[in-house]
């Protein structure tokens, strides 16, 4: 069962993920930030709703 958290709350935590991951390793976001914020949202959606940050 996935943990209960909010929309703004998986948000926020799958936006810092990324940053994480992307300072870690090799990589950069993608130059449009619409399409990042996208990509965020949709982490953030599979994470609250199926407790995995599957990719969009």
């Amino acid at each position: 069962m996935p943990k209960e958290m909010s929309e703004s709350e998986a948000l926020a935590s799958a936006q810092k993920f990324s940053e994480r991951y992307v300072d870690r390793g090799p990589y950069e976001f993608f130059p449009e930030k619409e399409v990042v914020q996208e990509v965020q949202k949709g982490l953030a959606e599979n994470h609250r709703l199926e407790g995995y940050r599957y990719c969009p």
